[in-house]
């Protein structure tokens, strides 16, 4: 009999150990889910500045040198923030550039900013990119990226020349881009 007790004793003692690792794993996944909704663009903050919002000033070069700002934006301007070392942003690649491609004015309705990178990998983004938009290197995560509030790769947005977004989020699906069909 005093086996019986100990065993239930220590079989209880599992079960109450077992508990609180689920309660932990629960209190862990609802955190995760959080997050996720907040970088999905679902929740309080997506991916960049929030349609409605105004893109700050800016000023950066195209690698032959022409100047850009945020007065240099047509109506609309598809924008698009890559990074090399973002697998999300590689497979998103084929249609932003589809996408671009179909663009009245393609460059100047487009800005693609690469961010990061080595010179390889900035070299093969900007051959892929450079027939259909403007594009920018940001290697450092400097000005581009802070005047338009991105927080996550990729980002993508529809600007009007005044510098309103007017949709904004990590995935193509969830912006709306006036082109033609």
């Amino acid at each position: 009999m005093p086996i019986l007790v100990s065993w239930m004793i220590v079989l209880s003692g599992f079960t109450l150990l077992n508990l609180l690792f689920t309660l932990g794993v629960i209190r862990r996944l609802r955190e995760h889910t959080k997050l996720l909704s907040r970088s999905s663009g679902a929740g309080e903050a997506g991916v960049m500045t929030a349609a409605g919002e105004r893109v700050s000033d800016f000023s950066a070069a195209t690698a032959d040198g022409t100047a850009v700002s945020r007065a240099s934006f047509a109506t609309p301007t598809l924008v698009g923030f890559i990074s090399p070392q973002c697998p999300a942003c590689v497979d998103r690649l084929p249609r932003f550039v589809a996408l671009a491609g179909r663009m009245p004015a393609r460059k100047a309705q487009v800005m693609a900013v690469v961010v990061g990178g080595d010179e390889a990998d900035i070299a093969r983004l900007r051959g892929e990119l450079d027939p259909v938009a403007t594009v920018l290197t940001d290697v450092d995560r400097g000005d581009l990226v802070q005047a338009f509030g991105v927080t996550g790769f990729p980002a993508f947005a529809v600007v009007d020349a005044d510098g309103l977004v007017l949709s904004s989020g990590y995935d193509l699906d969830q912006i709306a881009v006036p082109v033609p069909s």
